[in-house]
Formats: structure tokens, C-alpha cells, sequence
């Protein structure tokens, strides 16, 4: 996806959040997932839905003419972007690999979130991505203390 605008760049934000949230729950009905995986799967899905939500009202709440401000700078091809899009699949997956993937796809938002934050070419750009940047590192970390209480039950 390339990225155009603010909006592009939340709009890219629910999608991932959305898509993640897709094959969460779908690797929670898989037969091959355990109980225990099963349950944290679907906690996972729960929470980036919930994620989706947030995002969906930060563009609902912004200034019109901040999202539609165009970015100089471009997402650029993202391997792990692909993978999910592929439909990648929850299923079968250990803790740890579960883990990783949802994570690693938390940090390319943060990543974006951050390299944004510093090129924005207005205090109101500047001050969005900051926003959404601190929505993400919270409920990032949240997400990690309740998957890491989940692996120790």
C-alpha cells in the first residue's frame, strides 16, 4: 500500500488491526489450535479489534484538513505486510510464534508512527502521529502483559 495522507496512514492502521484481528479469530476455530492457544487467540482478536475501533475514531475526530495533508514520504514495500495479506494463518502456531508475528506487526506501526512523527512538515501532523503513537505503545504494551500472564497460566 502506499501511503498518501494522514488518512491513508490510519486508514493502513485499521486495516492491519482488522486484518490481524481476521486471522486471530480464524486461527481460534481451527481444529488443530489447543485450548489454551485457542483462548489466547481470541483474546488477541478481541484486543486488535478493539485497536481497530480506536484508530477508526482518531480519524473520525481529526481535522479534515490535517488527513487529507500529503505525506513527502511512502510506505515502501513490507515484507510482513505481505505475509498477512496472504492469509497467513494462526493456525497450529506456538505461543512464541504467535507472539512474534503479532508484534513484529505492532512495530511496523510504531516504526511508522515514529518516522512520521519526525518528518511531519506541520505541528499538527507532528501532534497526530504522536497521538497515535502513544495509543499504540499503550495498548502494545498492554497486549504483551496479558499474553505474557496468558503463556504463564
Amino acid at each position: 500500500m502506499k501511503a498518501e495522507t494522514y488518512r491513508d496512514v490510519i486508514e493502513w492502521t485499521q486495516h492491519l488491526h482488522g486484518e490481524l484481528a481476521t486471522r486471530l479469530e480464524t486461527g481460534a476455530v481451527d481444529a488443530r489450535t489447543s485450548e489454551r492457544l485457542r483462548l489466547l487467540l481470541e483474546y488477541l482478536a478481541e484486543h486488535e479489534r478493539r485497536m481497530q475501533e480506536m484508530v477508526q475514531r482518531f480519524e473520525e475526530k481529526a481535522d479534515i484538513k490535517i488527513l487529507d495533508s500529503w505525506l513527502y514520504d511512502h510506505f515502501t514495500d513490507n515484507p510482513r505486510i505481505r505475509a498477512l495479506d496472504a492469509g497467513k494463518s494462526f493456525a497450529g502456531m506456538s505461543y512464541e510464534e504467535i507472539s512474534a508475528m503479532v508484534f513484529d506487526m505492532h512495530n511496523d506501526a510504531l516504526e511508522l508512527y515514529r518516522y512520521l512523527a519526525g518528518r511531519a512538515e506541520t505541528a499538527d501532523g507532528r501532534e497526530l502521529m504522536q497521538e497515535l503513537l502513544a495509543m499504540e505503545e499503550h495498548e502494545t504494551l498492554r497486549l504483551a502483559e496479558q499474553a505474557q500472564r496468558a503463556q504463564e497460566m
